[in-house]
């Protein structure tokens, strides 16, 4: 075996460590990775707004982007939520978001109908 394949496998073997410790830690914070499948036009949207929002620090990267916009979407959902609150149901009479567990859905005076509208992430076509 040649000196140049004895430190290839030796360098294989490192990145194979580094990789485990990597999997292991990742593991011990309970983080998961989630994956998505984007067209070339939610890409360019993704690329242009992690460089925008970034600064002059530069561009998030993907991972960090993503769990900003999950925490920030959470916190507005919260905010939505209490707002419905409010107001009890003109059918049961109890708030979101249990109310009526969804016996009465889809019936206009049910609080579960206009609440699922406006709880909706709003989208645009692309």
């Amino acid at each position: 075996m040649s000196d140049e394949s004895v430190t290839r496998n030796a360098k294989v073997k490192q990145g194979a460590k580094r990789q485990q410790r990597r999997r292991e830690r990742l593991k011990e914070q309970d983080i998961k990775e989630v994956t998505a499948k984007l067209g070339p036009a939610e890409r360019a949207m993704l690329d242009e707004s992690r460089t925008i929002r970034g600064g002059i620090e530069g561009p998030y990267d993907v991972e960090e982007y993503i769990a900003a916009l999950v925490r920030e979407d959470a916190a507005r959902l919260k905010g939505q939520i209490a707002d419905a609150q409010r107001y009890p149901c003109n059918q049961c009479g109890k708030t979101l978001p249990a109310g009526c567990g969804g016996a009465f859905k889809g019936e206009l005076a049910c609080l579960h109908t206009p609440a699922a509208w406006r709880l909706r992430i709003p989208t645009v076509d692309v």
